[in-house]
Formats: structure tokens, sequence, C-alpha cells
């Protein structure tokens, strides 16, 4: 979980005075795009003063533990202030929009409800930014979430230079071209101005080159106010996670496990139907594994581990594992697994919980996992490595380098498993490496642009072709011998994973949810 920070109402006691809904308000980019309103002068510049102070007092720490540095690498703090979050929220009320409709099912409504407590003060050196992004629903559950980004400069614009907040039509994969060919509006920070717009806008802050920036940022919260259609037929593995689906996997008896942005691992059957839900991460499902007979783990960004009983839908493991987001997950042997995490370790567990070996030497998140035989664990790091791990002594016995952070990793025997491996990585500048990899060393095999953006996950099927998922929103199957080509599939939104079913169908999943073939 993020540092968290809880405030003494009785200590701060911020001076927010009424404004009235005479205030102007701009709109910066066009309707179709979806909200976006500029509030000019919502707070005063002693409140903006007041804010910066008491965050310098708390502390400002890397947003390292929760987003990678090529990703963000700002500095920011949490803090849990309820009375702050209700004050900002009465002011807030004559600007927001009141009701809104849902642009993926017009029978859904939604009426605002609130201001997200946890409030986030952010600080941005030179040489800091927020790349290219869409902001994340928060979920409190299925008829409450957040809708709109709610942000508020701090820092006036003449005081740093850089730091525009950049809106852009659409994703990362519209910059495969030109880094500024997709811009359609750029706002320069002015103190104590609020800018709501939907958490769907593609946006960026642009690097500070000089001077420090700061910025307050929460989002809006709505309730749903209408109630769903009881005779509507649910589509096959869909309606049942909030937000963002992150990883897909076949368990031994071709059910289906999913897990994401809302906290939960769902299973499902062959056909796509659920059977039931495991509740009781804190924040975002990024890893599964299947571990055991009956036996599911999963990490969570709230640093824990969990170990699920399918056959009694209980939870018999939980474990603290990183000291940051916890990200990946693999099966190395019958009850024995593997997790890594943001705060550059892997951790090697038993079923039970117990944590039996820690390997460290990455510099960075290790993103991916990989078995490699029964004595090897490889794994891809944000530090461009890819690392070959003895799970027997825990040293690294290869190390090699690549130009880009790496952020999946998958292996497959070669015609000699008993010496080496066919390793597939995939990098954030959309590109995918093969390697041969063994305990003697690491041997390029080939390597190509796969997608427009980010590769968030490769996967070896069963016929030896590759899959590969991007933040292009494609998900692209290669053939092994020549890299060809042979299926593409589009989502709306980024691709997370993909698996084989066992009728051999590809079920992919990502920002927009999961997707048969």
């Amino acid at each position: 979980m993020a540092e968290l920070h809880r405030t003494d109402a009785a200590l701060v006691n911020w001076p927010l005075t009424s404004v009235g809904p005479g205030h102007a308000i701009e709109h910066p980019l066009p309707s179709a795009l979806g909200i976006c309103i500029l509030v000019r002068e919502f707070l005063t510049a002693s409140e903006c003063a007041d804010h910066i102070a008491m965050a310098d007092l708390r502390g400002f720490r890397s947003a390292e533990s929760d987003y990678p540095p090529s990703y963000r690498n700002n500095e920011r703090q949490v803090i849990d202030d309820q009375p702050l979050s209700e004050q900002l929220f009465q002011r807030l009320r004559h600007f927001a929009p009141r009701k809104l409709s849902d642009t993926d099912d017009p029978w859904k409504s939604w009426c605002l409800a609130g201001l997200n407590e946890w409030i986030r003060i952010c600080r941005y050196n030179p040489g800091e930014r927020f790349t290219i992004h869409q902001d994340g629903v928060h979920h409190r559950n299925d008829r409450l979430q957040s809708k709109l980004t709610f942000m508020i400069y701090l820092t006036d614009g003449d005081e740093f230079e850089g730091g525009d907040t950049v809106f852009f039509a659409s994703g990362p994969n519209s910059l495969k071209d030109s880094k500024s060919a997709d811009v359609i509006a750029r706002v320069r920070p002015k103190r104590g101005t609020l800018i709501i717009f939907d958490h769907g806008i593609w946006h960026a802050g642009e690097a500070v080159t000089r001077g420090v920036k700061h910025i307050l940022r929460s989002d809006l919260l709505y309730r749903r106010t209408d109630r769903p259609l009881a005779d509507k037929p649910p589509k096959p593995f869909a309606g049942v996670h909030q937000g963002y689906v992150w990883s897909v996997i076949r368990l031994p008896d071709d059910r289906i496990a999913t897990c994401g942005r809302d906290g939960q691992v769902v299973i499902w059957d062959a056909n796509g139907i659920e059977n039931f839900a495991l509740k009781g991460h804190r924040q975002s499902v990024l890893g599964l594994a299947s571990v055991g007979h009956d036996l599911v783990a999963s990490i969570s960004r709230d640093r824990f581990l969990r170990v699920w009983d399918l056959s009694t839908r209980t939870c018999t493991v939980r474990a603290p594992a990183h000291l940051a987001a916890g990200l990946t997950i693999a099966r190395l042997g019958d009850g024995v697994f593997a997790t890594g995490g943001a705060d550059h370790d892997i951790r090697i567990w038993t079923a039970a919980g117990d944590n039996v070996a820690t390997l460290s030497g990455h510099s960075g998140w290790v993103w991916g996992l990989v078995a490699v035989g029964q004595n090897y664990l490889a794994s891809a790091s944000e530090d461009g490595t890819v690392r070959l791990w003895s799970v027997a002594d825990g040293s690294c016995v290869v190390s090699h380098q690549i130009d880009h952070p790496l952020r999946t990793i998958d292996a497959r025997p070669s015609h000699f498993p008993d010496r080496d491996w066919l390793v597939a990585v995939g990098d954030s500048e959309g590109w995918i490496q093969l390697l041969r990899l063994g305990a003697t060393g690491c041997k390029l095999e080939g390597r190509f642009k796969a997608h427009g953006a980010a590769v968030r996950r490769v996967r070896f099927l069963s016929n030896g072709s590759l899959a590969s998922c991007g933040e292009d929103n494609c998900m692209r199957v290669w053939t092994s011998a020549d890299r060809e080509n042979v299926y593409q599939r589009w989502h709306d939104n980024f691709l997370t994973d993909v698996t084989e079913l066992a009728d051999g169908r590809l079920l992919s999943c990502g920002y927009d949810g999961c997707r048969l073939l």
C-alpha cells in the first residue's frame, strides 16, 4: 500500500470559504472526448501555500513503490483526510456534474456522491514526469465508484518550467510516429485552479525542467442509481469485475481464474460463467498461479500474498510478501512458487505461506517470472535485465542486459531442454526479444517490433507460437520460426494478458474486460 498519512483535523483547519456558482468555468477539450472542466481560483494562494507547507512537514517519498520509474518518477504522499474531502466537496458541488450516463451501458445512471478522502499530494522536481496514461477507477463496491479526476494546481506555472498537463485524443499507440501528433489540448498550471476530467481521457504530466510543481489529487465518487436489468443475459467472462482485468490463467481442471483492479479473484467455468469470487485483497490483484491441488496464489498492490483453497472458497494464507507492490507469481513445482515485486526482490514460498528464500540483484521492478525446467527461475525487470536463478541456492547464474525496461517473460523448452530454453521477453517500447537461455549463458535468437506501445504479456501457446498483448490495444499471435503475425484482435484499451483454453480458443483481457475468440 502507498505511504499513508492521516492528518489531525484539529491541527489543520483549512480556511475553506464558500465559493458561489458565479465562477467562470472553462472547457479545454472537445465535448466528444468527455467531461473536462477548469475552475480558476478554486483555492486561494494562501490555501495552496498551507497545503504545500503541511505536505513538506509530513515528507514526500518516491512513487516507485506503486509506479515504475519509466512510467512515473515523481514524489508523492497519500493522506486519509475525511474532513478535508468533505469541505472540498461542499465547495465543489457548484461545478461538478451531478448526474452521469454510462457510455458503455446506456441503461446505467450515476449520481454525484462525494470526494475520495484519500488525498494525494504530488511534487515534481526537475526531470520528473508522469507519462501518457488514463486514471484508474476507485471502486468502493459495484454501485459506488469514481468517475472523474479531481486535481488542483498548488504551484503557479510562473514558478517552474515544463510540467504542463497535456491531453491526447487516444492512447500510446498514436505516439509511434510523432510524440506530439496526437496532442489536442495543453493546460498550463495556475495556482489554485481546479481541473476535473473523465478518468478515461488520455493525458500526461510533462517533465518539469526548472523549479518545483505541486498538485493535490483526488477522485469524484458517483453512486449508481438505476437497477440492473434482471433479464439481461450475461456475456461469457463478463459482468463481475469492476475495472481492469490484469491476469487470466487456466487451472488444471480447465476452469479459469481472473484478477484485477477491484481486488477480486474470480473463478469461471470453461464456458465463462462465474463460479464464485474470492475477496480479501485491498488493492489491485496483479498475479495469479495455480500452486497445488485446488490451490491458487494471488499477489497484489496491497503488498500481500494470499493462497486460496478453491474447494472451501477460503483464504488459507495471508502474508506480507513485498515492501512495495506485488507484481507477479510463477509456479516452480507442486506447492512451491515465486513472487516478484516493486521492491526489486524475488521471494520463494511454500503453499503453507513459508518464505524460504529471497533473491536479490535486480535494481528495478520485477515484472515477470517463469520457471525454466525444474531447477531454474527466469526473471524480467524494469532495470532491463533478464536473470536466471538457481532455485537450489538462490544464486544468479546468468544476467543479460536489454536496452529498454522489461515488462513480461515466458519460456518453453528448446530441442535440448536439459541444456537451454527458448525465452521471450517484451519491453516498454513494444519490442519482443527471443533468447536462448541456459545455465551456461544467454544468446539472442531474434528481435522484432511487436506493438506500437509497451508489451504487457507474452505467452507461448501449445503449438509453439507466441501470443503477445500490448498497450496499443492489440493481442497478436506470432509463428515461432519466422515471427510472422498470423492473427490479431483489438480491444478498446490496454491488453494485459491472454491464455489458451482447453478447446484451443484464446481468452484475452485488459482494461476493457475479457474477450473470447
